[in-house]
C-alpha cells in the first residue's frame, strides 16, 4: 500500500519531477551558547546604536515636521499626562518615539535585504513568478533606506549648525555614509545569525 508513494526524498526532494522547485533548506537548532552570546551582544550593542540613531533621527524629524515636537504627556491617551511629573519623561516627544520605531524597522529591513540576497528569503523567489510583488518590495526598501539616510543627514546638519564648530563640507555626508554602513552591518550581523542555522 505505501510502496506506491515512494520515499520521502523522491516526493519532497530538490530534484525530480515531484520535488519542490524552491525547497527551503533544513533548519537546525543553535546551541545555547551561541544564543547567549548573540543576546548578550545585542544587549550591549543595540542600545548604543539605537541611542545615537534616535537622537539624530529625532532631530531630523523635528526639523522636517514640527508636529513631531509634541510632548507625549499632551497626547489624548489615558495616563499619558502622568509623564509630566517625572524628570526626563516630561521631555519625551513624538519624534523620539518614532525614531526608535524607525530604528527597529530599519534594522529589520537591512536584515531582510541580506537574507533575501543570500537566497534564503521568500521575496527573491517571487522574482519570476510574481515580479510585481518583487519590484514593489525593492521599491519600498529603497525608499525607506534613502529616506532614512536623508532624515539622518538633516538631523546631523541641524545639530552641527546649532552647536558644533565649523567643519569641512564633507563631514555630514561622510557621517551619513558611515551611519548607513553601520546600520547595514547590524542588519548583516542579524541575517548571518539567522541564516547560519541553515544547512
Amino acid at each position: 500500500m505505501f510502496d506506491q508513494l515512494g520515499s520521502f526524498d523522491e516526493v519532497f526532494g530538490d530534484g525530480g519531477e515531484g520535488g519542490a522547485p524552491h525547497a527551503k533548506p533544513i533548519r537546525c537548532r543553535k546551541p545555547v551558547r551561541e544564543w547567549t552570546v548573540f543576546v548578550a551582544a545585542n544587549a550591549v550593542v543595540m542600545p548604543i546604536v539605537g541611542l545615537i540613531y534616535a537622537s539624530v533621527i529625532a532631530e531630523g524629524l523635528r526639523v522636517l515636521m514640527p508636529v513631531f515636537e509634541r510632548k507625549i504627556y499632551k497626547l489624548p491617551i489615558p495616563g499619558a499626562g502622568l509623564a509630566r511629573n517625572y524628570d526626563g519623561w516630561d521631555r519625551l516627544d513624538l519624534a523620539l518615539v518614532l525614531s526608535l520605531l524607525l530604528f527597529a524597522v530599519g534594522t529589520w529591513l537591512w536584515t531582510r535585504v541580506f537574507i533575501e540576497s543570500q537566497g534564503y528569503g521568500t521575496i527573491a523567489q517571487q522574482r519570476l513568478s510574481n515580479p510585481v510583488i518583487f519590484y514593489m518590495a525593492i521599491f519600498v526598501a529603497v525608499v525607506f533606506i534613502g529616506g532614512d539616510a536623508a532624515i539622518f543627514y538633516i538631523g546631523l546638519t541641524t545639530q552641527s549648525a546649532s552647536g558644533w564648530t565649523e567643519g569641512p563640507d564633507w563631514v555630514a555626508p561622510g557621517a551619513t555614509l558611515i551611519y548607513m554602513c553601520g546600520l547595514a552591518i547590524v542588519g548583516w550581523w542579524h541575517a548571518d545569525f539567522r541564516t547560519s542555522s541553515y544547512t
